[in-house]
C-alpha cells in the first residue's frame, strides 16, 4: 500500500451526469500503515448474546457468503452496483454503502472484527453500548458484525466522541445479518471534534419477515462519510432508517443509502433531516432499488434539509430503480431556508431571528435523538445539540 491512500466510495448505484458531482466521492487516508486498530466491547453482555472477538475481516464475512443462495433474484448481484464498480464490489461478502475500497482497507491493515450473535428466539431488552471516546490526534479503524438468529432481537448503540477541537481519523465498518423473523436495531451517534475525518460504512442482509432499524446522528467532524446498503431479501422484510445531521463552518458530509428490495412485500422507509450552515457542503444519495421478484413492495425516502447560509452547497440525488411492475415507490425532498412568514410569526411570539433558527435546528435534530433507546445516551446527545447550536 502506498504512503497515502485515495479511495472511491459512496458510488451511486446507477451513474448520472458527471457535471452533477454526485456519482461518487473520494476519501483520503494519510499514512494508512500508522492507523491504529481499536476494538470496543461492553463490560458485560446480555444473556443470550455471544461475542466472538478479533476474527479476521474476511473470515467474519463468511456468514454472508454462505447465505448468498438465500438472496432472491440474481445471486450474482449480491454485491456490486450497476455502475463501473460492479466487478470490484462483487468481491464483498455483503455490499456496503461505501463499497469495496473500505473492505480492501480493512483487509490490508488486518483489522479484526468482533462478531455479536444473539441466539435463536432470544429478545434482548438491554442495548449493547459501544463507546468510542477518542483522544486528540487518534487515528483508528474498527469492525463489527451483528448477527440476529431466527426470531431474535438485538439493539446495538455506537457512539463516537472527542473534544470539540480535536483532530484525528475514525473509520468504522458494521455489517448486519437478520435471519428469518429477527430484528436488529442499530443506533449510531457521532459527535467528533471539528477536525476529525470519519466514515461509517454499513452493509446489511435481512431474510424472511425480518427487520433492520437504523438511527444515525452525524453532528461533528470536518469530513464525514455516512452510508448503508441493506438487502431486503426475504418476503415481508422491512427497513426503517432515520438520520439527523448538522454540517457547519466549511465542513463536508457525504451520504449514500440504498434499500435493495428483492423479496415480495418488502417495505423500506428512509428519512433524513438536517441543517447546513455557514459554508458547509453536503451530498445526499438515497436509492430505492426494486429488483425483479419484489412485487407488492413499498419504498419511501424523504429528505428535509434546512439551509442557513448563502454559501452552503447542497446536492440531493433521490433515485428509484425498478425492475418490477407491482411496486410503490415514493421520494421527495424539502430543501430551503426559513421563510419570511415563519420568521415573522416567530418574531410576533417574542423570538428574534437567531433564536428562531436555533429552535428550528433543535427541533429537527432532537426528533431523531428521541429515537435513541438508551436514556443516558439520549440525554447526552440532547445536551450536545442544545449546546452546539
Amino acid at each position: 500500500m502506498g504512503k497515502d491512500l485515495d479511495m472511491k466510495v459512496n458510488v451511486l448505484p446507477v451513474l448520472t451526469y458527471n457535471f452533477l458531482h454526485v456519482n461518487d466521492s473520494t476519501i483520503r487516508v494519510d499514512d494508512p500503515e500508522t492507523v491504529g486498530i481499536k476494538g470496543k466491547r461492553p463490560d458485560t453482555l446480555p444473556e443470550g448474546v455471544l461475542l466472538n472477538e478479533s476474527i479476521s475481516f474476511e473470515k467474519a464475512g463468511e456468514i454472508f457468503r454462505i447465505n448468498k443462495d438465500k438472496i432472491s433474484g440474481n445471486n450474482s448481484e449480491m454485491a456490486g452496483p450497476n455502475g463501473d464498480n460492479s466487478k470490484r464490489d462483487s468481491d464483498q461478502a455483503v455490499r456496503t454503502g461505501m463499497g469495496c475500497d473500505i473492505d480492501n482497507l480493512m483487509i490490508s491493515l488486518n483489522v479484526p472484527t468482533d462478531v455479536y450473535t444473539v441466539k435463536e428466539g432470544v429478545k434482548v431488552k438491554t442495548p449493547i453500548v459501544l463507546k468510542y471516546d477518542l483522544d486528540d490526534g487518534e487515528r483508528i479503524l474498527s469492525s463489527q458484525v451483528i448477527c440476529a438468529e431466527k426470531n431474535s432481537e438485538i439493539t446495538v448503540i455506537m457512539t463516537y466522541d472527542s473534544d470539540k477541537s480535536s483532530h484525528g481519523f475514525c473509520g468504522i465498518s458494521t455489517r448486519l445479518f437478520a435471519m428469518e423473523g429477527a430484528r436488529i436495531n442499530l443506533i449510531k451517534v457521532q459527535t467528533l471534534g471539528d477536525r476529525f475525518v470519519h466514515f461509517d460504512d454499513i452493509g446489511g442482509l435481512g431474510l424472511v419477515n425480518s427487520s433492520i432499524d437504523l438511527v444515525t446522528l452525524e453532528l461533528g467532524g470536518c469530513r464525514v462519510y455516512s452510508s448503508a446498503y441493506i438487502y431486503l431479501s426475504g418476503k415481508e422484510t422491512t427497513l426503517s432508517s432515520n438520520m439527523g445531521y448538522l454540517v457547519r463552518g466549511d465542513h463536508f458530509l457525504d451520504i449514500n443509502y440504498v434499500a435493495d428490495q428483492r423479496g415480495r412485500k418488502t417495505n423500506a422507509a428512509m428519512n433524513f433531516k438536517g441543517v447546513l450552515m455557514d459554508k458547509a457542503e453536503k451530498t445526499f444519495r438515497g436509492t430505492l432499488d426494486f429488483k425483479a421478484g419484489s412485487s407488492g413492495s413499498v419504498g419511501d425516502e424523504q429528505e428535509d434539509a434546512l439551509l442557513l447560509g448563502e454559501d452552503v452547497v447542497n446536492r440531493t440525488m433521490p433515485v428509484i430503480l425498478c425492475q418490477e411492475e407491482d411496486v410503490e415507490g415514493r421520494h421527495g425532498a424539502t430543501i430551503g431556508q426559513l421563510s419570511d412568514e415563519l420568521l415573522f410569526y416567530m418574531q410576533t411570539r417574542g423570538f428574534d431571528e437567531q433564536e428562531a433558527k436555533r429552535i428550528m435546528i433543535k427541533a429537527r435534530l432532537e426528533s431523531v435523538a428521541r429515537m435513541i433507546p438508551d436514556p443516558a445516551v439520549m440525554q447526552k446527545t440532547q445536551y450536545y445539540i442544545q449546546n452546539i447550536i
